[in-house]
């Protein structure tokens, strides 16, 4: 994760004898956000977070990399529709730090603010009945968690720790409201093995690049891709479920819980399998994409460097 969020590029390195200060100042100002976002009510806290970061967010380090990610996704649309959806994301990004603030109370008023809906041929999650959940950073996607209490599921939370540690410290505490074990990305595998032994189901967040992923068509671009989830289900004898929220009118939910996702060929090796699973949720996501791409989460590099520059030339 990012090891400064304010800090100008050009003064980082000058600034690595202070770095614990403009930590503990980092934090500070995120603090005094959540604290806004906190005392605003929801539909308000939502739309303020939201319109702060559609118009500071054009401006940042990671505009360039958003824009050149949507220009790959989507090489048809004009410079303009690359920018109004640039926007779009840094907005969806503001809300979506805004859902976490405010995560109990999207909870507490579950009754009213979410619905969850099963797509013909999904089946409904139980304890008995391991799954790998998948979903990508569209939509309000921290919200998939909550498939997990609504079920009543035991579903470990895998996070990547901030480098400032002030600031992870006050994101572990939101996260605590998910009511699931959280771990540390960087000892995830081992325990999502191990809750899949016990019997309990797992979920992953896999539209991310990976440098020891596999290479699987992404928007007709091979992009380093996390086949896990597929090993794992195959591994283990379970289902792969992708799961999808989207954001309503006036604060308001819909998880969507898809039918599980099969390998074309049940004889081929355990390889292919996984591949041709990985390539299956990899569509899905470019259609999910497709119709909100204002809410792809896309701030990191996702596809090789050849890519960019053929694209961009």
């Amino acid at each position: 994760m990012a090891r400064y969020y304010f800090l100008p590029k050009r003064l980082r390195a000058a600034a690595s004898n202070h770095q614990r200060l403009i930590w503990r100042v980092e934090g500070w100002l995120i603090g005094l956000l959540f604290t806004v976002l906190k005392i605003l009510p929801l539909r308000w806290a939502l739309a303020f977070a939201g319109s702060s970061f559609a118009f500071f967010g054009p401006y940042s380090p990671r505009a360039t990399k958003v824009g050149n990610n949507l220009r790959i996704a989507f090489p048809d649309k004009s410079e303009a529709q690359i920018r109004n959806n640039m926007r779009g994301v840094f907005r969806h990004l503001g809300t979506a730090m805004a859902e976490l603030v405010r995560l109990d109370r999207i909870w507490r008023e579950r009754a009213y603010r979410m619905e969850f809906h099963l797509l013909p041929g999904a089946a409904t999650p139980t304890p008995g009945r391991k799954t790998v959940f998948v979903t990508a950073h569209c939509g309000a996607w921290q919200l998939t968690t909550l498939v997990a209490p609504y079920y009543g599921l035991t579903v470990p939370l895998i996070y990547a720790p901030e480098e400032n540690p002030y600031v992870d410290r006050k994101l572990a505490t939101l996260r605590e409201a998910f009511g699931s074990p959280l771990v540390s990305r960087d000892g995830g595998v081992r325990v999502l093995m191990r809750a899949l032994e016990k019997g309990h189901s797992i979920g992953l967040t896999m539209d991310t690049r990976m440098d020891a992923g596999e290479p699987v068509p992404f928007f007709g671009e091979d992009a380093l891709t996390n086949t896990a989830p597929a090993r794992l289900a195959l591994r283990y004898g379970c289902d792969v479920v992708p799961v999808l929220a989207e954001r309503l009118p006036k604060a308001r939910y819909r998880i969507n819980i898809y039918p599980p996702i099969t390998p074309s060929n049940t004889d081929a090796d355990s390889n292919q399998q996984a591949l041709d699973i990985t390539r299956q949720i990899n569509a899905l996501f470019e259609s999910w994409i497709v119709d909100m791409p204002s809410q792809w989460l896309c701030l990191k590099r996702r596809w090789p460097n050849a890519s960019y520059r053929r694209f961009l030339q």
